[in-house]
């Protein structure tokens, strides 16, 4: 449903409803994750390891599941009634998140881990369908999207820790409802432009049968992700296994690939493999960089009083200010023959992580205060070089997949990629628990020791596998076939 328009702004109407609907789930979401970790260790008496690995565990889940929903928006229900369902089931998750979150904390996650999965692919396939093979808009498209994505989480993470600080948890998890009412509330008043849109499911009746079975499905889905949120160590399993079984078929790919196919296949498991251990980086901003930020940092950003929670909406921050001049830049290297070839990214992409945390080692050894504070200031660099590692890595993942992957293989290599980004969720659990500090008796001169001890590993480790990384772009750049 292409239109023949251009511009910066000029996309079909469908695009601005699905950009709001995308928005304020993301900010239902990034409002949570900014809360969770802090109210399962300040609210709950969680140890920081159980915190680190219960939240990692529910990120996991979270992106294991978001193949099914698209599945289900594909062939089975559609896209729109997918995306619909999932909103749904999300506002109900957090509603019972915002009604009693010590009481109900693992049945609202489980329902968020299954409303994420119905809901998460099903708005990006949408506006993929909006234009046609060729329009110059589409970059432009999801350009604008993945901002939608950062104003949410940006908005998200600066005010629900401030509405936790002077109303409570409850009220502070119960913006994150609000925010997704509001998607469904935009959803429905203009439902109606998105009607041209979606697959082919979407254009045919809603077959009731497939509806329950769908329902039954994602009621399944919530219950065995709640009860595995209180058996960590079975969780962890499962998911290994998933990547295990993942694996395999993807060697099986690559077997049965044409000749001409082997060699961008095996490039894309390798990019896959180095993007696990950017996403276990990732996964430190809400578990050991949150609590960092609420145990060592001064709640102060060029003197701007900032909550603790907040220091995570620098990421979205930094995303929205540099997306655009890395848009041009690669436009100025493109037209100059010297952009950047996708293993040359994500190498970069990997140093980009190993300053932001060699700079916050650099920082805990020698910037902290008598009493064990560091600026906020130097958290605004940090985020500054992670986020950009994003861009270089996760912003160009889905690109990656659908440039080396063959057409008939797209669905299995997105899920793949999806499955790599769930473990990897896991493992930054694992690296967020090197910094676990003890429930009582313990300074902030002591957990500042304790924080800048897994930051110089971190570094360290991101500066070896990055230059590695850099070594081969030239032998992986020579094989990649277009």
């Amino acid at each position: 449903m292409s239109q023949s328009s251009s511009g910066a702004f000029s996309h079909p109407k469908p695009f601005y409803l699905l950009f709001s609907v995308e928005m304020w789930e993301r900010f239902g979401y990034y409002g949570m994750q900014a809360l969770l970790v802090l109210f399962m260790v300040k609210k709950l008496g969680f140890s920081d390891n159980l915190a680190d690995q219960t939240f990692s565990a529910f990120a996991a889940l979270v992106y294991a599941f978001i193949c099914a929903g698209g599945y289900i928006g594909d062939k089975i229900l559609g896209n729109r009634r997918t995306m619909f369902l999932g909103a749904i089931v999300l506002a109900s998750g957090y509603g019972l998140l915002g009604y009693d979150c010590e009481k109900f904390l693992y049945p609202a996650l489980g329902i968020i881990i299954a409303g994420n999965g119905l809901f998460k692919a099903n708005p990006s396939a949408l506006v993929s369908k909006l234009y046609e093979k060729g329009d110059s808009r589409v970059d432009g498209a999801f350009t604008l999207y993945y901002m939608a994505i950062n104003i949410g989480s940006f908005a998200a993470m600066s005010l629900c820790p401030i509405i936790q600080k002077h109303y409570g948890w409850n009220a502070g998890f119960f913006v994150c409802f609000i925010g997704m009412l509001i998607a469904i509330g935009n959803y429905i008043a203009f439902r109606s432009i998105l009607d041209p849109v979606g697959s082919e499911a979407d254009f045919e009746p809603l077959d009731m049968k497939k509806l329950l079975l769908t329902l039954i499905g994602t009621a399944a889905i919530a219950g065995i992700s709640a009860v595995l949120l209180t058996h960590l160590t079975l969780a962890h399993e499962l998911l290994y296994a998933a990547l295990v079984v993942v694996a395999v078929l993807y060697v099986r790919e690559i077997m049965r690939a044409e000749h001409h196919e082997k060699a961008n296949l095996v490039i894309c498991l390798i990019l896959m493999a180095e993007a696990i251990v950017f996403f276990a980086l990732y996964q430190q901003m809400p578990t050991s960089l949150n609590l960092f930020a609420a145990r060592n940092v001064d709640p102060y950003i060029f003197g701007i009083p900032v909550e603790p929670a907040s220091f995570q909406a620098l990421n979205p921050f930094w995303v929205m200010i540099i997306s655009p001049v890395l848009a041009v830049a690669y436009a100025r290297l493109d037209k100059a023959g010297k952009d950047l070839s996708l293993p040359g990214k994500f190498a970069l992409g990997m140093l980009m992580c190993c300053a932001a945390f060699l700079t916050l080692a650099y920082v805990a050894k020698f910037q902290a205060d008598a009493k064990g504070f560091v600026s906020g200031n130097w958290l605004v660099l940090s985020y500054g070089f992670q986020s950009l590692g994003e861009l270089l890595v996760s912003g160009l993942g889905l690109a990656m997949v659908a440039r080396l992957t063959p057409e008939r293989s797209m669905g299995f290599m997105m899920g793949a990629w999806f499955m790599f980004q769930s473990v990897a969720m896991v493992l930054g659990g694992e690296i967020a628990t090197m910094a676990s500090v003890p429930e009582h008796g313990v300074t902030a001169l002591q957990s500042l020791d304790i924080y800048d001890d897994l930051f110089l590993k971190i570094g360290m480790a991101t500066g070896a596998i990055g230059l590695v990384m850099t070594g081969f772009v030239p032998v992986l750049k020579k094989y990649i076939r277009d």
